[in-house]
């Protein structure tokens, strides 16, 4: 009996020893996805977005193994601890905080705002509420995305909502030079500080992702992207197959179908915003002025498009946060904090929190940034 319970066992622990190794195969192809261009294999853009799935199953390999055989440990613990940067994304460590000094102090928000309601019945019905909430908030910036005003004359109620919000000086862009609707649908920067120069950014004359405003401070002058990149675009039927899958509910759902539509808008988003990341970077080189950088980047803290711009530019969340993980993003897919204030060496982070208010499917992010030149 010994002898086969011994067999047993070992064949066990070959079997857990091969699942192990395939998590660690699958956390590294996760690291990846940060240093490999999507435009060329697309594919480890896909395992950054399991990176917290695959951490998760790490980590339950090292408790295992300390209950059996203890080196085995080491195998996923080193794993897990080489890509110690990345997990740094995820956790805002406890840091000492500079001292706020007088003068030069910025309190940014920035929203996507979902078109106040979206496509609803009753188009715009959350803005009156969105309107109010940020009027309290006493910011000196505001950086909205998908900012859809579908009145003709849309400058009358962006007005108000300047003079709501005590930030007189604005600049928006609709999404698209010629799209057939009234009003406006793009994004929109409001600033307590003058506005000296504004402009945008696109790829090849197609949707702007991007504007910026040259900002007057008291002694300064600094230049604010507010940045919109590519979304995955599901339709309602990825939404449904997603939820139904998530569910077990597969019975009458096509998943070969389902799954190709999804990792075909997956491997699009991926290479558009691999494309827009480098005209934006290229922009904030050329920027005369120091950059703060905030918005809605659609992509996760383990993508190609986060390293690249935090290669030159610091992260609110990891300089002043304090919660874990921090989604942004309360829809569908993907659950992770997808909206960033990013700033150059010219500044640094008092604080940064996220907002728990429940109006659009991203939740609003605020960082007290501080001119610490």
């Amino acid at each position: 009996m010994g002898k086969y319970r011994n067999t047993s066992s070992r064949i066990l622990v070959n079997i857990l020893l091969i699942f192990n190794t395939l998590a660690v195969a699958f956390i590294f192809c996760s690291y990846g996805a940060q240093y490999i261009d999507p435009r060329d294999s697309w594919i480890f853009a896909l395992f950054g977005l399991l990176y917290p799935w695959l951490l998760i199953a790490n980590i339950c390999f090292v408790v295992l193994w300390l209950f059996l055989f203890k080196r085995y440990a080491l195998i996923s613990l080193v794993a897990i601890l080489i890509g110690w940067q990345q997990l740094n994304t995820i956790i805002a460590f406890p840091r000492e905080r500079p001292v706020l000094l007088p003068g030069q102090n910025i309190n940014i928000i920035t929203w996507n705002v979902h078109g106040f309601g979206g496509e609803t019945e009753i188009r715009g019905k959350i803005r009156p509420e969105i309107t109010e909430y940020l009027s309290g908030e006493n910011s000196d910036l505001i950086c909205l995305q998908e900012f859809r005003i579908h009145e003709a004359e849309s400058s009358p109620v962006i007005r108000s909502m300047a003079r709501l919000w005590e930030l007189p000086y604005r600049y928006e862009k609709d999404y698209y030079e010629k799209e057939r609707h009234s009003g406006i649908n793009g994004i929109a920067t409001f600033s307590k500080f003058p506005i000296i120069h504004s402009g945008y950014l696109q790829l090849l004359s197609q949707k702007c992702f991007a504007i910026y405003t040259d900002i007057t401070l008291e002694h300064d002058t600094i230049r604010l992207f507010n940045v919109h990149l590519a979304s995955l675009r599901l339709g309602q039927k990825d939404i449904d197959f997603y939820y139904k899958i998530r569910k077990t509910e597969t019975e009458n759902v096509n998943l070969k179908a389902g799954l190709f539509s999804i990792l075909r808008k997956l491997k699009l988003a991926f290479n558009i915003r691999a494309a827009e990341t480098d005209k934006l970077l290229e922009a904030i080189r050329q920027s005369p002025y120091p950059v703060i950088v905030c918005g809605d980047m659609n992509d996760s803290p383990f993508s190609y498009t986060y390293r690249q711009l935090t290669q030159s530019l610091s992260d609110a969340y990891r300089e002043g946060g304090e919660d874990f993980f921090g989604s942004t993003y309360d829809g569908a897919l993907p659950n992770y904090r997808i909206d960033f204030i990013l700033y150059d060496s010219y500044f640094k982070a008092f604080s940064y929190k996220k907002l728990d208010v429940r109006f659009s499917d991203h939740l609003p992010i605020s960082g007290l940034i501080m001119v610490a030149n």
